[in-house]
C-alpha cells in the first residue's frame, strides 16, 4: 500500500493549489515526478498512473489547476485564471517538489496540456521532461470527425456557450469537461490561430526554445484529439531540447483501441512499461 498525502500551496497570486504525493513506504526513492493534467481533467484521474510509478519507487506529485478539481475555492465562473496562470502554477509546483524532495531526480510528465506548460517551469530544475499526448490545438490539425466539430467548437459553440454561463458548460454538453472562461476564451483564441499560441503571442516561441532537457514525447496513432500533425509542430518548438519522439499503435500492445486518455488511465497499463520504459527502466 503507498502512501498518500494531500497538500496546499500557495499559487503566484496567492489563490490555494492542491497537490497529492504518491510513494512507497520503503526504500529511498528512486526519482520524484511531478505530474502536470491534461486539459479539463483532475488529479485525480491519474491515480492509477500515479500508484504505478510509486510501486516501482518514485514519488509522485499530482496538481490541480489553481480554480479546478480540488484547488477550486469558488464557483468556476469565478474563477479569473487563464493557461499562462496555470502555466505559473506549474512554476509553483515544481520550485515546491525541487526544495522539498532533496537532491534526487526530478522528471516532468505532462499529458496533453501539462506538455505545453514545460517552458513556464524552471526547467533547470528538471533531471528530464515526458510529454504524453502533446501537440498543438490550431483546428485544422483535426482528423476525422474533429474536422468539422474543432470550427464549430472554436468559432461558434465555445465563444457562444462561455457568454452565456460564465464558463464553458464541456460536461453539459458532452463536449470536453468544464472550463473557467478566461481559459477557454484564451484556448480558443489559440485555436483559431494557424501558429497556436505563437500567433497569438510570438514571445513564448523563445520560452519553448529555451528548454535544454532531455525530452521524450509519447503519441498514439488512434489520438482523436492530438493529430501526428498537431504532435509534430509541438515537436518542433523544443528546438532546444534533445528530443526522441515515440509513436505507437494500439496493436504494439495488443489492443484494439488507445486513444489521448486511456493511456494514461487504467486501460493503458499494457502500455506502460513500454511508453514510460525510459523512466522506469524496464
Amino acid at each position: 500500500m503507498n502512501q498518500l498525502n494531500k497538500y496546499i500551496i500557495d499559487a503566484e497570486n496567492r489563490e490555494p493549489l492542491a497537490v497529492t504525493r504518491y510513494a512507497a513506504q520503503a526504500s529511498p526513492p528512486r526519482g520524484v515526478i511531478i505530474l502536470a493534467p491534461a486539459m479539463a481533467t483532475h488529479a485525480r484521474h491519474y491515480e492509477a498512473l500515479a500508484n504505478w510509478f510509486a510501486d516501482r519507487g518514485f514519488v509522485v506529485h499530482a496538481f490541480d489547476y489553481q480554480g479546478y478539481g480540488e484547488s477550486a475555492r469558488t464557483p468556476l465562473k469565478d474563477v479569473s485564471a487563464d493557461i499562462l496562470t496555470w502555466g505559473s502554477d506549474a512554476a509553483r509546483v515544481v520550485d515546491h517538489v525541487a526544495d522539498t524532495e532533496g537532491d534526487i531526480p526530478l522528471h516532468w510528465l505532462g499529458h496533453s496540456l501539462g506538455s505545453q506548460l514545460l517552458p513556464f517551469v524552471d526547467h533547470s530544475r528538471l533531471t528530464s521532461a515526458t510529454l504524453l499526448c502533446g501537440g498543438t490545438g490550431y483546428w485544422k490539425h483535426s482528423e476525422g470527425r474533429n474536422k468539422i466539430l474543432a470550427p464549430a467548437l472554436w468559432y461558434a459553440i465555445a465563444p457562444a456557450l462561455t457568454r452565456l454561463y460564465g464558463y464553458y458548460p464541456g460536461r453539459t454538453i458532452r463536449l470536453l469537461g468544464d472550463l473557467p472562461a478566461p481559459v477557454m476564451n484564451q484556448w480558443a483564441r489559440w485555436c483559431r490561430n494557424p501558429d497556436y499560441m505563437f500567433g497569438v503571442q510570438p514571445e513564448l516561441a523563445d520560452r519553448y526554445a529555451a528548454v535544454t532537457l532531455p525530452v521524450i514525447s509519447v503519441s498514439v496513432s488512434d489520438d482523436d484529439t492530438m493529430s501526428a500533425s498537431a504532435t509534430v509542430d509541438l515537436e518542433s518548438r523544443y528546438s532546444g531540447a534533445a528530443l526522441t519522439a515515440k509513436r505507437y499503435e494500439p496493436a504494439d500492445f495488443g489492443l484494439s483501441e488507445l486513444g489521448h486518455i486511456r493511456i494514461a488511465r487504467p486501460p493503458g497499463v499494457r502500455t506502460w512499461d513500454t511508453v514510460f520504459g525510459h523512466l522506469v527502466g524496464e
